[in-house]
């Protein structure tokens, strides 16, 4: 049946509505159709219970759901437990897991497992699997390029030279670069060491170098040591005051040359760079100029000298020597 709906007119009391009677008989008509048409009796009908369907939702408890057996059985029951925190903890956040396991599902719960071998099943490969993958055979980048950090704080933090040959390797503490070679580092100059070659570096300027004895006595001989470099240009003596000046490639080689006299030549092998004899405050000149060198176990950057007075009195001398720096 369809709806039926009362007529109510256009205004109030106009007369053109239903009459009472005939109102409520639509509306004994519309309630009867919603009635047979409730769930009271299908639900009886089903389960044999009770036939008020107001009823039937008021049976429920709190925090009950309705659900159905498959069968059109409708009935109240408790809400299935969620997942807890402690329920997550147990799984996922388990001391018992190792490095590089996945989670998995086994069937019937999650748990960590360990990777298939490969990386296969998801997992990806470990980070042992590719280190073999990237250090078992040469890596060709097709011309890309490959960008690193060697870099390393002092030369003692550098690994072994002898398992890394050929490595090149940038330590911070001395600014420099360094490459492995026949089990030792071998540090590489950097151009303001070296200078030149249209680089845009900088050739070595001659510079003064100098030292003063303690006061000496007329005749008597005294050893200098002059700061310099390891390799040098000699290019000028400069003396104070007259004295008899050499200049030696070790200390072993003036103390063995004390006994020779000023009248007497020494021999090419005596390691002897120069030696001048001066009247007073003189600069003689070298010219050519010689090179001098410090010929010591471990070259240093001394230059060993002899000053023996000729001034006349007691007096403290000042050799300066101008060379240019050859050796870094």
């Amino acid at each position: 049946m369809a709806k039926q709906i009362i007529g109510v007119g256009s205004t109030a009391n106009d007369g053109t509505g239903d009459p009472l009677r005939n109102a409520m008989v639509k509306v004994n008509s519309n309630f009867t159709e919603l009635y047979d048409a409730s769930f009271d009796g299908a639900y009886a009908s089903l389960t044999g219970g009770p036939t008020s369907l107001l009823y039937w939702v008021n049976d429920g408890t709190n925090g009950q759901v309705l659900t159905t057996n498959g069968a059109g059985v409708i009935t109240f029951q408790d809400q299935a437990a969620g997942y807890t925190n402690s329920d997550v903890d147990l799984h996922l956040n388990t001391s018992t897991s190792a490095n590089n396991q996945i989670l998995s599902w086994t069937g019937a719960d999650y748990d960590w497992i360990d990777a298939p071998s490969g990386g296969s099943g998801g997992g990806g490969l470990s980070n042992t699997e590719v280190i073999n993958v990237v250090t078992g055979s040469d890596l060709d980048m097709g011309g890309n390029k490959v960008l690193f950090n060697n870099v390393y704080s002092t030369e003692g933090d550098l690994p072994s030279a002898s398992t890394y040959h050929g490595m090149f390797a940038h330590v911070h503490g001395t600014g420099a670069a360094y490459f492995a070679h026949s089990g030792a580092w071998v540090r590489l100059a950097n151009q303001s060491e070296i200078g030149g070659g249209g680089g845009g570096g900088t050739l070595e300027t001659r510079a003064e170098v100098s030292g003063t004895t303690a006061s000496i006595a007329n005749g008597v001989s005294t050893d200098l040591d002059i700061v310099g470099h390891k390799t040098y240009a000699l290019m000028t003596i400069q003396t104070s005051h007259a004295a008899w000046v050499t200049l030696y490639t070790s200390n072993s080689a003036r103390t063995a040359d004390n006994s020779r006299l000023e009248t007497e030549d020494p021999q090419p092998s005596d390691g002897i760079i120069a030696e001048v004899i001066t009247a007073g405050a003189e600069t003689v000149i070298i010219g050519p100029a010689t090179i001098g060198y410090n010929l010591e176990t471990t070259p240093t950057t001394n230059i060993p000298v002899k000053v023996r007075s000729k001034h006349g009195s007691s007096v403290a001398h000042t050799i300066t020597l101008n060379v240019l720096k050859l050796e870094a």
